[in-house]
């Protein structure tokens, strides 16, 4: 049996060995993060956030909209550059064989280098954000209409390098996660503030549709492992998702201004489809070890859960002179324990057990809340022009044993600069920011290898998964190693005010 190179996809589904698939969730392949964990909502710049009074509320806190007046329309593009690395050592690998003739594993020499060493990837990514919204000639009332992408990205890694006979090399040591992929969750939102004057408080609620797409090509075998070869013959195989889903969510915010100029803001952002959200699509696979099948196409669905968000946040300034500002986020992301991928023609499909009926594939998260914590001010030397400068810190959701390519995750810090321009009597705004985010290095240790059999010690060997608290039914190779990533986003926007 001969291993196909990834790309093109139909070169993918030529006669090759076992294949399953993971499919990513939407948080996203490749992000532009600037929140807590794997968040990536920075469009509005260091005007979006949760005492905003600008178009930048229909996300972050929808109470803001009722200090709008006229008519407004916004259009902003987020412009990110991502460079990630990831290199694996020998010690990840489920098991080196001395003779590639004998036994299930990686052959040594050109086998270990196919599943070792350094990946990379440099991706370009645009998200976009638009909305209109209007006071309709009400004081203290405000509503409005927005489409933006707060959680998506893509993955593309650059080719590896060739190793003879192991043509599933050209992927790179990355692939068993992604080799390429995309994630994406659009929101069409529509949300309305009112301002209740007497107590200068302002009450704000928002409606989510969220779209979420994920388009996901990987290498992985049956069992969960990284093998290359049983008995001389070759079992890496191909896999590709693709599912969607249409979802509702929701979110509440109150905006509090106990003194001119001083505005402390709080909202809460639900969890897409207020829980558990089930995308259905199809999996294309060919299984390793035998005869490519016909119809190689699966129905699928793939079970997750996304956070919910919190945000608080306070603002003080001297309008048209100075303003700093403070906030922070915290997202539930311990409700996302699994990635679930099943069957859909499998009547009692589910996730539970040492062996799920209907099961694809079960890739375990178990991650953790994280929280982010930003600082900046506004200046204007002039009263047309103010600039801006912020800062933060961002934890991550992923833990070490957790960590992998696809969903890579760490600290990180984050300078912002930036301006905005009014023109025309205050009428038309040009904005521009400049931020780049620096991730903290992560190198994770191997999991360790056990016996495949218990009552043979000397026998063949894979990653230790129940260490970590894992199940035989959600084994997937060693994801340790050395990860180094660096993103710069610059984003450019334009509103007109009627």
């Amino acid at each position: 049996m001969t291993v196909a190179s990834a790309r093109p996809w139909s070169l993918r589904m030529a006669p090759v060995a076992l294949a399953a698939v993971v499919a990513s969730a939407a948080v996203g392949l490749a992000r532009p993060a600037q929140a807590s964990g794997l968040l990536v909502a920075r469009f509005g710049g260091e005007w979006g956030h949760p005492m905003s009074d600008d178009l930048w509320a229909i996300y972050y806190n929808p109470a803001g909209l009722s200090l709008l007046t006229g008519t407004k329309l916004a259009i902003t593009g987020s412009f990110a550059l991502r460079s990630l690395s990831y290199t694996r050592g020998e010690g990840a690998i489920d098991d080196i064989l001395e003779d590639p003739s004998v036994g299930a594993g990686t052959p040594v020499g050109d086998g270990v280098l196919a599943n070792t060493g350094e990946a990379k990837l440099s991706n370009f990514l645009a998200t976009p954000f638009l909305a209109i919204g209007s006071n309709f000639g009400l004081e203290g009332f405000g509503a409005a209409l927005g489409f933006y992408v707060p959680i998506g990205g893509q993955s593309i890694w650059d080719r590896g390098t060739p190793r003879e006979g192991f043509p599933g090399a050209e992927d790179g040591p990355q692939r068993w996660w992604v080799i390429e992929g995309s994630a994406r969750a659009l929101y069409a939102t529509a949300a309305a503030g009112y301002r209740i004057e007497p107590l200068r408080l302002s009450v704000g609620l928002g409606l989510n549709v969220v779209f979420t797409a994920i388009d996901n090509l990987q290498a992985r075998n049956v069992d969960g492992t990284d093998t290359l070869t049983i008995n001389g013959n070759l079992q890496e195989g191909r896999a590709h998702t693709q599912v969607s889903s249409v979802d509702l969510a929701m979110s509440a915010g109150l905006l509090w201004e106990p003194v001119d100029n001083l505005f402390i803001g709080l909202s809460y952002q639900s969890q897409p489809n207020f829980g558990e959200q089930r995308l259905t699509g199809t999996v294309d696979m060919i299984l390793g070890g035998g005869p490519v099948p016909e119809d190689p196409t699966i129905q699928a669905e793939l079970r997750q859960e996304l956070p919910d968000v919190i945000r608080f946040g306070v603002r003080y300034g001297k309008p048209k002179c100075w303003e700093a500002r403070a906030f922070m986020d915290w997202a539930r992301w311990s409700v996302l324990e699994e990635q679930c991928i099943l069957n859909r023609e499998t009547g009692d499909r589910t996730c539970a057990g040492a062996a799920p009926p209907g099961k694809i594939i079960i890739i375990p998260r178990n991650w953790k809340d994280a929280w982010g914590v930003r600082a900046g001010g506004s200046w204007w030397p002039t009263q047309a022009i103010e600039l801006v400068l912020g800062g933060g810190y961002d934890g991550t959701s992923v833990p070490d044993e957790m960590v992998e390519p696809a969903f890579y995750d760490s600290e990180k810090a984050s300078l912002t600069v930036g301006a905005k321009f009014n023109l025309a009597d205050d009428h038309l705004q040009l904005m521009v920011t400049f931020a780049q985010i620096f991730y903290f290095d992560r190198d994770v240790s191997p999991r360790g290898r056990v016996p495949r059999d218990p009552n043979v010690p000397d026998g063949p060997t894979y990653s230790d998964i129940e260490s970590i608290g894992l199940r035989e039914a959600v084994r997937l190779p060693d994801s340790s190693g050395l990860y180094q990533q660096s993103i710069s986003v610059l984003e450019l926007g334009v509103s007109y005010a009627f």
